[in-house]
């Protein structure tokens, strides 16, 4: 503990938070602090010792291995700050960094929508095998979740209802968009002849919504302006989502930057694309 280490009291000892990394599917965090002695900071004097009574056995208040408060506060403070709901040592939630201004665009970030989960409706045979197989894979991950099925003429439609939706949500949908890729990667073509199409609730259609906002946003400052906006590095499937908002545009177009799984859009005037 920080402060035995360094001979002080708890209250003397200013903690900063140097690296913070979150668990496997928003489990307990690893939070690592730096202490340093504040020599503005004045110790508390130690409470006085209550008094016994006649006949019971004095209470332990040092904490000496027994249950009282002492005891309670050993193992608190742990220099790599390993305590439960990602508690740094000084008893404060540890934030990550915040953003300049509230309202700037970032991949993924949308607002999330919780509905009723509803019936399941009539389903085709290879709409049961999409279902069986991600039914297996929440099994696996041990998440409360129930699925129902939708199908189209080109797609069928996984959707993902309950407890633990928020964590297939969370870090821009990251999670929900790499296990689409798994159950495509692993079906179509072999079991399955349409693509699938993974979804929670109904953040798709609100992070679609979102985007395309964005996107005509933008495409009208590149009109007004002759310049050209980059959003920022997306997924493929939301680089698609920027590119199907602004196709029928007749000034602008998309094209996309970068190499890798990642990439930027580019908004540019028509004139201005490259060949």
């Amino acid at each position: 503990m920080a402060s035995e280490a360094f001979g002080v009291e708890r209250v003397q000892l200013t903690y900063h938070v140097v690296l913070e990394k979150r668990g496997f599917l928003g489990g307990f965090k690893r939070i690592v602090v730096e202490a340093e002695v504040n020599d503005a900071a004045v110790a508390q004097p130690a409470p006085p010792a209550a008094a016994s009574i006649p006949g019971r056995p004095a209470r332990n208040a040092g904490g000496g291995g027994g249950r009282g408060r002492g005891g309670r506060d050993r193992g608190r403070g742990r220099s790599d700050g390993r305590e439960r709901g990602g508690r740094s040592a000084g008893g404060n939630r540890a934030r990550g960094p915040r953003r300049e201004h509230e309202d700037d665009f970032q991949t993924g970030d949308f607002e999330r929508f919780a509905g009723e989960i509803p019936e399941q409706g009539p389903e085709s045979e290879q709409a049961g095998v999409v279902r069986a197989w991600y039914a297996q894979v929440i099994e696996l991950a041990k998440l409360q979740l129930e699925i129902r099925t939708e199908e189209n003429e080109t797609q069928i439609i996984a959707r993902l209802f309950g407890g633990d939706a928020r964590l297939l949500t969370e870090q821009h949908g990251e999670l929900l968009d790499a296990i689409q890729v798994l159950g495509n990667k692993a079906l179509v073509g072999r079991k399955v002849e349409k693509e699938i199409e993974l979804n929670c609730e109904a953040f798709k259609e609100r992070r679609a919504e979102q985007l395309a906002e964005k996107a005509r946003e933008l495409a009208d400052r590149v009109r007004d302006t002759g310049r050209e906006q980059l959003l920022p590095a997306m997924t493929p499937i939301e680089r698609r989502l920027v590119h199907l908002a602004l196709q029928e545009d007749a000034d602008v177009t998309t094209e996309s930057r970068g190499d890798g799984f990642y990439k930027r859009v580019a908004i540019v005037m028509r004139g201005d694309a490259a060949e």
